[in-house]
């Protein structure tokens, strides 16, 4: 084989390898599945319950109206976590005194709450995650509809999907006596990297959250890299076959 002809198929080969990369992060496909569940059921899954306080506290166990407060940071199935704005709280008979934060049902101990009233759950409670997951679920009680819970996934600054109260009781209508565990599934060659919690109205309250470290996305030099060693090994196997 000439060289050039040895450096076309290197050429073609990083061509092939860059449309692959391209279909494997083109799509922002996100899978979701709704489980009577109290805490996550996918094996392997680092779980966060928000810790345990003296019951009926008088004040936020975490969180302010300050902005960009963090209530929890960590590591943690292999990735680095925090949880910023909103506020934690461990009232029990059901709600605060204002009547719009309601306990999850089956939850225990602390529970992260956003809404408006009172304004400690000034939001919306952001959720980072480091490098990114595969899967992403917690606990979600009294479902309101959009504008008053409103979850948004996304991988770096491209929303993946947003979802309201319906994605778990249609029609929601903020049922305090109702809850069901969200799961989300990011698709092929995606991650989840951060999440956003939103009510403008009634609180947006959930428990017992969890998630799956993503595996690597190689990038595209290491689909060049690859490309190129395999060429190269192929045109040496060429020669020996020659000789």
């Amino acid at each position: 084989m000439t060289k050039i002809n040895a450096i076309a198929n290197v050429s073609k080969k990083l061509a092939v390898a860059a449309v692959m990369f391209g279909a494997a992060t083109a799509a922002h496909a996100l899978t979701v599945t709704v489980t009577n569940d109290t805490f996550s059921a996918q094996s392997g899954a680092f779980h966060i319950d928000f810790g345990a306080s003296p019951i009926n506290n008088s004040a936020p166990v975490a969180g302010n109206a300050g902005s960009g407060d963090v209530l929890v940071s960590g590591i943690g199935g292999g990735i680095s976590y925090s949880y910023t704005d909103g506020a934690l709280f461990n009232y029990d008979g059901g709600s605060l005194a204002s009547g719009t934060s309601a306990r999850p049902v089956e939850s225990t101990g602390n529970f992260w709450s956003i809404g408006v009233t009172p304004n400690t759950q000034d939001g919306p409670g952001i959720v980072n995650l480091g490098t990114g997951v595969s899967y992403y679920g917690f606990l979600w009680g009294s479902p309101d509809t959009n504008g008053w819970n409103t979850v948004t996934f996304y991988n770096g600054r491209t929303a993946l999907a947003s979802f309201d109260g319906n994605a778990i009781l249609n029609p929601a209508n903020g049922n305090q006596t109702f809850a069901r565990y969200f799961n989300v599934f990011a698709g092929q060659g995606e991650v989840i990297t951060s999440i956003s919690f939103a009510a403008n109205r009634n609180a947006f309250e959930t428990d017992n959250h969890a998630f799956i470290a993503a595996a690597p996305i190689p990038e595209p030099e290491i689909y060049a890299m690859m490309a190129a060693g395999l060429s190269l090994m192929g045109f040496v196997a060429r020669r020996r076959q020659r000789a």
